[in-house]
């Protein structure tokens, strides 16, 4: 992923009340994290041997996703 669309994902993550942190640790190089802002937990990702890590990718579905079941309630 470029800078501009980790920039793009930093954003839609801003807007809707999230932080996208970067892991960069071990197995989890260039890897993220979404969390809550106001209570700062990590958003499990549901991903098998990552649970609590994205890719830029999946995070940017996850917002997605996110963003239609909010609108869909």
């Amino acid at each position: 992923m470029t800078n501009s669309q980790q920039k793009r994902v930093i954003r839609a993550a801003l807007s809707k009340g999230y932080r996208l942190e970067k892991v960069g640790k071990g197995s989890h190089h260039r890897r993220y994290s979404i969390v809550n802002g106001s209570e700062s937990f990590r958003v499990p990702s549901g991903i098998s041997g990552d649970e609590f890590t994205f890719s830029l990718q999946e995070a940017e579905n996850w917002l997605i996703n996110c963003e239609k079941l909010a609108s869909s309630k």
